[in-house]
């Protein structure tokens, strides 16, 4: 699907009186200008007026470039479901099977505006497939909620057959493990102060005393270094099939595991952190650590990313524009990711800002030719 045609599937909600562009024109505008590296509303603008040609050519019927005003009124009236229900058909278009881990994670977008004035944060979760690439979908925090009610909303909207799921301690429920095993999915859930007893129990039964007795703990370990740090993994995991008592509630769980991480930076102390784990998978510590390492990469390639390179906190966007903005970034990012292009997200922004047959390969289309009679 190409960005055009996943322009026009956006419906419009706009009374039809005094409307000068259609929806997807205003769509299309968005998306391609933050994948050329503007931010906000205005930069969205800025770059429509000095490539106006550049859409005029590829929206026919496009009089002339709408104002950052157009497009956040547009982008505010926009529902946000009906808009991530667009995103995830495009994503499962270019996304037949989702393998691997898939990173469920919480981040706060921006400062919202509320009714009574006040600021507050504005909190997605989004859930980042690592060995794609790419994000599968966000849902928003509810105000007076948390995550742990967007996140089994999320996970309903997902296609996770097959998927190892990862979730950091908010995500260790009894309710989510459940909901993640009727999809047909593993999970392997970070069990901290929210869930002590769990915790508790994990760590006396991955104690020096009780791993020979309970059935010979299985443990891997792998040790990095560069750049003047070094970083030692350990993870041990036993089998909780003999626990089942202790463990009542917790659906499908088949493993307890823990991770040891010491880092050591310079010539600094080294630095000892230890985190407890439940999964659905088999005792496998080798699998469990991979998994668990790379959940970080929704922090890295996502969260990060969005951030330093989008901007996506900035203040001036509010309410239902900023998360459809937030859709609009992510969607910009994986196009970015999966180019040709040679260089870092900054890099290749700027190459579709600066050179059109770049821009025109990354969203999809053939570049058009002006064709002049001689």
């Amino acid at each position: 699907m190409t960005i055009q045609a996943f322009s026009e599937i956006i419906p419009d909600v706009r009374n039809e009186k005094n409307k000068i562009y259609q929806s997807n024109e205003l769509v299309f505008i968005s998306i391609v200008s933050v994948i050329c590296g503007a931010d906000t509303w205005n930069e969205i603008e800025s770059f429509a007026k000095t490539h106006e040609d550049y859409f005029k050519k590829r929206l026919p019927g496009l009089l002339s470039v709408p104002s950052h005003d157009t497009l956040s009124r547009f982008f505010s009236i926009l529902d946000i479901e009906w808009f991530e229900e667009c995103f995830r058909l495009w994503v499962g278009d270019i996304c037949r099977s989702i393998p691997g881990v898939v990173a469920i994670d919480g981040k706060a977008v921006c400062n919202s505006q509320s009714k009574t004035g006040m600021k507050s944060k504005l909190y997605m979760v989004s859930a980042w497939s690592v060995s794609n690439g790419i994000c599968l979908g966000q849902k928003k925090v509810e105000e007076k909620s948390n995550e742990i009610t967007a996140i089994p909303e999320l996970i309903k909207l997902l296609d996770i057959e097959n998927c190892i799921i990862t979730i950091d301690a908010i995500g260790c429920q009894k309710s989510i493990a459940k909901l993640i095993i009727e999809n047909k999915a593993d999970y392997i859930l970070c069990a901290k102060d929210n869930q002590e007893a769990l915790k508790e129990r994990i760590k006396l039964n991955l104690s020096e005393d009780m791993r020979y007795y309970l059935c010979h703990a299985k443990r891997h370990f792998e040790q990095n270094e560069g750049h003047g740090r070094s970083e030692y993994r350990e993870c041990v995991c036993i089998d909780a099939k003999n626990l089942q008592c202790f463990l009542k509630g917790w659906t499908g769980i088949k493993t307890l595991a823990m991770i040891n991480s010491i880092r050591k930076m310079g010539d600094k102390e080294p630095v000892l952190e230890t985190k407890y784990y439940i999964s659905s998978l088999e005792p496998d510590p080798v699998t469990i650590l991979k998994s668990v390492r790379s959940h970080w990469a929704v922090e890295n390639n996502l969260h990060w990313v969005l951030d330093v390179g989008f901007r996506e906190d900035d203040d001036r966007k509010t309410g239902n524009a900023a998360i459809n903005f937030s859709t609009i970034s992510k969607l910009a990012l994986m196009l970015l990711k999966q180019s040709d292009i040679k260089l870092g997200m900054a890099g290749k922004r700027k190459t579709c800002g600066w050179d059109e047959k770049s821009r025109d390969k990354v969203i999809g289309i053939e570049r058009i030719t002006n064709t002049v009679n001689k």
